[in-house]
């Protein structure tokens, strides 16, 4: 962003995030004792892919707008004239929409990492955020198109447990974290999983289901009494009679 539009967008932001409270800063999480939280954003990269998509999607709509205004005129040329001031500040109009947007919806995002969590923040008018533990994650994956590798950010999918099935349908059930436009996304995706071997060998993973099934199971065989060993030799025996 130039230095000259900055004061222009931090006034319009200011704005924007008092009439429709929007948090400005980055989410809370909840911590333990000496618990260690990192925040990030996405990566200035991403910021301009949103506007180079943009800039395409709108050129496929100018485009066309343009040809059909360019054959009006040259059969009538009068209402050409007067079609032109309206198509160019509809143009003008969207262009200044589209940024704005685009800033908001970077300024507004965040991605927070606790030890044992982390959460997620997205959106402009409905602001979503979503909050996975690393004990529930069963996979972590990084996503790069062509446009994305161009401008040097990926994407970090995180998959939990019951989200299997396409990225879209695991999204639509809840089941997938979807961390966009980030700068050395192996990394990110290595240090996720590396939260997911602590928590899991610390005692928040399976193993301790498993001990405490066979706790269970190791109590209810010693709940049984001699009344009750008895009650089954005599069943037993009535079986065998039979």
């Amino acid at each position: 962003m130039s230095t000259a539009s900055t004061p222009i967008y931090n006034g319009i932001w200011r704005i924007l995030a008092d009439w429709f409270c929007v948090p400005r800063h980055a989410p809370s999480l909840p911590v333990h004792e000496n618990e260690k939280i990192t925040s990030r954003r996405p990566a200035p990269g991403f910021r301009n892919y949103l506007y180079f998509t943009s800039i395409v999607i709108f050129a496929v709509v100018a485009i066309p707008l343009t040809i059909v205004w360019g054959i009006m005129t040259s059969q009538e040329p009068v209402i050409g004239l007067i079609a032109l001031p309206f198509l160019l500040l509809g143009m003008l109009a969207i262009a200044a929409i589209t940024w704005l947007a685009i800033r908001l919806r970077y300024d507004t995002t965040w991605y927070v990492f606790s030890d044992r969590s982390m959460r997620l923040r997205r959106g402009i008018w409905l602001i979503r955020e979503t909050t996975i533990t690393f004990e529930n994650i069963q996979n972590v994956s990084t996503r790069q198109g062509p446009v994305q590798r161009f401008f040097g950010i990926a994407d970090v999918v995180v998959d939990t447990a019951g989200g299997g099935g396409n990225a879209h349908q695991a999204s639509t059930q809840g089941h997938t974290g979807l961390i966009e436009g980030i700068e050395n996304a192996s990394e990110l995706r290595d240090a996720i999983r590396e939260k997911i071997g602590k928590n899991r060998t610390s005692g928040l993973g399976d193993e301790p289901d498993l001990q405490s099934s066979a706790n269970d199971a190791t109590t209810a065989a010693h709940s049984f009494t001699l009344q009750h060993v008895a009650v089954l030799r005599e069943i037993d025996n009535l079986l065998r009679q039979q």
